[in-house]
């Protein structure tokens, strides 16, 4: 009996050691695992991303006021901002849509807005969209009430709405149209310091959209199922004036529909040099805009007038 009693003691810290692993097993399993400040933050980005900032889809000027239309996360608030300054606020409605009007009785030389969205959970979004309002020349508006002093409406704005690294859209031309034939519009042309550049507009025609610059074949691209074409390259064009030629050669066989039109760049402008947050070129035949981007670097935009074709 002594002589199995080492081995009876080590059969029993065996049958010990399986029980006591299986008590804190089961106490482990039952237990909230903590979670540190890190991680909480990184979720709280992560869902961030994972919303879809409100946009704008049209906006329209009666006068001194303006009306937008656009899209978001439903239920959700919106604050239209100018700089710091809170404009107003809005609400979307179970189909995310909202509608939000304003009133600018001074329009500035250049005023630049964006939105802002809360959402019913708390969070907030920025939209990475901008509305900028270019201030024109002085016309008479339709559906201006009586009640309204006419010395205080402001000028017909030049509209672009613009994102980064897309083509801006032109919501409302200081001219009385966008330059184009036959349906097939050049709406705009961005550029950037280093020479990056998208070419952007309409087409009532499906179809392959050839760019030129001075005779030179540099892209195509095609219309889309909305009716928007759009070409985008990287440093392409240095420095200097060209003559672009845009091309639409439609799926029907129709002719061809070749526009030309001068451009040039403007020079590179830097923050290290002061340069302003916002510069504007008015031109008889076109409007060119620079602004610095929230990410840092400037973003050109160029707008025609229908007038602007060379031969």
């Amino acid at each position: 009996m002594l002589k199995n009693r080492p081995l009876m003691m080590l059969l029993t810290g065996v049958v010990l050691a399986l029980v006591l692993w299986g008590l804190v097993s089961v106490v482990q399993t039952n237990e909230t695992p903590s979670t540190s400040v890190g991680d909480v933050e990184a979720n709280t980005i992560n869902d961030e991303y994972m919303i879809s900032p409100a946009s704008v889809l049209s906006i329209e000027q009666f006068g001194a006021r303006f009306v937008l239309e656009g899209t978001g996360v439903a239920g959700a608030g919106l604050s239209l901002l100018h700089g710091e300054r809170v404009l107003g606020t809005t609400k979307l409605n179970s189909a995310g849509e909202w509608t939000f009007s304003f009133t600018q009785t001074v329009l500035p030389d250049v005023m630049e807005l964006a939105l802002l969205m809360t959402t019913p959970d708390g969070h907030q979004v920025r939209s990475d969209q901008s509305l900028l309002l270019i201030k024109g020349l002085e016309v008479e508006f339709e559906d201006i009430p009586v009640e309204m002093d006419q010395t205080l409406v402001p000028a017909k704005a030049l509209i672009l709405l613009s994102a980064p690294g897309a083509g801006s859209r032109v919501l409302q031309t200081l001219y009385e149209d966008l330059p184009g034939q036959d349906g097939f519009i050049l709406e705009a042309i961005d550029y950037d310091n280093s020479g990056g550049v998208i070419f952007s507009g309409l087409s009532l025609r499906q179809g392959k959209v050839t760019i030129y610059a001075n005779g030179n074949p540099v892209g195509e691209s095609r219309v889309d199922t909305t009716g928007r074409w759009s070409l985008i390259f990287g440093n392409i064009m240095p420095m200097g004036a060209y003559d672009i030629g845009v091309e639409l050669v439609s799926d029907t066989g129709q002719n061809p529909i070749a526009l030309t039109l001068p451009f040039e760049r403007m020079a590179p402008m830097f923050e290290t040099e002061n340069s302003p947050k916002i510069l504007v070129q008015r031109l008889d035949d076109r409007i060119q805009i620079a602004r610095a981007l929230y990410g840092g670097g400037y973003q050109f935009t160029v707008v025609y007038a229908p007038s602007v074709f060379l031969p």
